[in-house]
């Protein structure tokens, strides 16, 4: 990998010192100069909140990188009439020079760099204000989201459901000179890496720390167990699923209340919400719901005719109000819009990096039929207004797994989770009807060429 735009460590963290205060609501000097960045505990904690301010951006969890995993499946469809690039992944044929693509494999390695530059000084600052534990939790925080971006990036361009397959990504586990280039790791390096800086994390993190606006100790817990979901280590990720569903912090509402996830901020449910307000907004609002009254080339990202077909073989799914195939300009529809993100005048939208019902979910596909998966898919369903499955509804391992991938698209629809999972289990040809090829985004031909083709290309892009 090599930085496309090749922004200096220097300028990232010029860029974090002069943000940081605006992008989280936490207590953060803005006075400190670029020269002290890592010379103090100011300069470490403003450097920290820059870390989440890099997630922030459009391309990554400010809206894009859920949204057009999304795009590039059977849940979503476009707008935005001549916008050619969005086309092309609602089409699922992107290519290499699509704008979209490069912006997010940009912003995920403009993550990593921020975590690396701290974890490459969190040690050796020397400061009677810095207490033990907060650099713990300082270090813990940066390996947790260091992680994070480098399993976005496997889940979005390496083929990460085969552990044989040499096409992993860039691993870029230390802060990088400007001609540095690293090559692709296979997928099982790939993972190793990844798992290596979540356990790291895990183990430093005090348990006390269960901010969700942060990646706290539940947060790594529950990372751990989707991580370990796509490499199919199933009793890893029915392992850390459980720790987190009996710790107890984070807990399903039920199908009173569940839409408040939606409508407030940090509900139960939230283990990880980025957050966003009124004057550093997310771009979630304007890309899938906009106003009332929108046309269809005013909204970027539309819920399908395929998920309205779905809700309505599931009357008894009170999901189905989050999604409104009615209320729209006649452009629009037989396409619908999402109802997740409302809040026209905000658009203070927060990206749902993990909610616990997300991990009842994985709990459920971890155990499988045998293992007592359908008690926590049961769990979910009946806090979404849905009747209990019993074991003759779901006879055999095919049709639960069916079902645990019905109550994921019905629960993640426009959280980003949707393409991943037709990958993972390779249904890409099954449901969309394209090569399984397509179960991957290319890497960006700039990054090619950048790197005098170091970096390779992923088969039939």
């Amino acid at each position: 990998m090599k930085f496309l735009l090749k922004y200096s460590l220097l300028l990232i963290l010029t860029t974090i010192l002069i943000s940081s205060c605006q992008k989280l609501d936490v207590s953060s000097p803005n006075d400190v100069p670029t020269s002290e960045v890592f010379k103090n505990a100011d300069g470490l904690r403003s450097a920290v909140i820059g870390m989440y301010s890099t997630m922030q951006v459009r391309d990554y969890y400010g809206a894009f990188y859920p949204l057009m995993a999304d795009l590039n499946s059977d849940a979503l469809t476009q707008g935005g009439y001549d916008v050619s690039a969005l086309n092309e992944i609602a089409q699922h044929a992107i290519n290499s020079t699509n704008i979209y693509a490069e912006h997010m494999y940009v912003a995920m390695y403009k993550t990593i760099a921020t975590a690396n530059a701290i974890l490459q000084s969190v040690d050796g600052l020397t400061d009677a204000g810095l207490a033990d534990d907060e650099r713990k939790t300082i270090k813990a925080q940066a390996l947790a989201i260091r992680a994070m971006a480098h399993f976005d990036l496997l889940r979005m361009f390496g083929y990460h459901w085969d552990l044989s397959s040499p096409l992993g990504i860039p691993l870029v586990l230390k802060v990088q000179a400007s001609k540095d280039i690293v090559a692709r790791s296979t997928v099982a390096d790939s993972y190793t890496a990844i798992i290596k800086d979540l356990t790291t994390a895990n183990g430093l993190m005090p348990q006390t720390f269960l901010d969700p606006k942060y990646a706290n100790a539940i947060y790594i817990k529950a990372l751990l167990a989707r991580v370990y979901l796509y490499k199919k280590d199933m009793a890893n990720a029915a392992d850390f699923a459980g720790q987190v569903i009996t710790n107890g912090t984070f807990t399903l509402l039920d199908a009173n209340t569940f839409l408040t996830i939606y409508s407030g901020r940090l509900s139960a449910e939230s283990i990880f919400e980025l957050s966003f307000d009124a004057q550093n907004q997310s771009a979630y609002n304007g890309t899938t719901y906009v106003r009332p009254e929108a046309l269809r080339t005013e909204v970027f990202f539309l819920a399908s005719q395929h998920l309205n077909t779905f809700f309505k073989a599931r009357p008894d799914d009170k999901r189905a109000m989050l999604v409104d195939f009615v209320n729209n300009d006649a452009g629009i529809m037989p396409d619908g819009r999402s109802l997740k993100y409302r809040g026209e005048v905000t658009k203070d939208n927060p990206a749902y990096i993990m909610r616990i019902a997300e991990i009842y979910l994985i709990a459920a596909e971890a155990k499988g039929l045998a293992g007592g998966g359908l008690t926590y898919l049961n769990q979910l369903r009946t806090d979404r207004g849905m009747a209990n499955l019993q074991t003759a509804d779901v006879p055999d391992n095919a049709s639960f797994l069916q079902a645990v991938l019905d109550e994921r698209l019905s629960e993640l629809n426009f959280e980003g989770q949707r393409f991943f999972d037709l990958a993972r289990y390779q249904k890409i040809k099954e449901v969309l009807g394209v090569s399984n090829q397509n179960a991957v985004f290319p890497i960006p031909l700039r990054e090619l060429k950048a790197t005098s083709q170091l970096v390779t290309q992923n088969p039939g892009f």
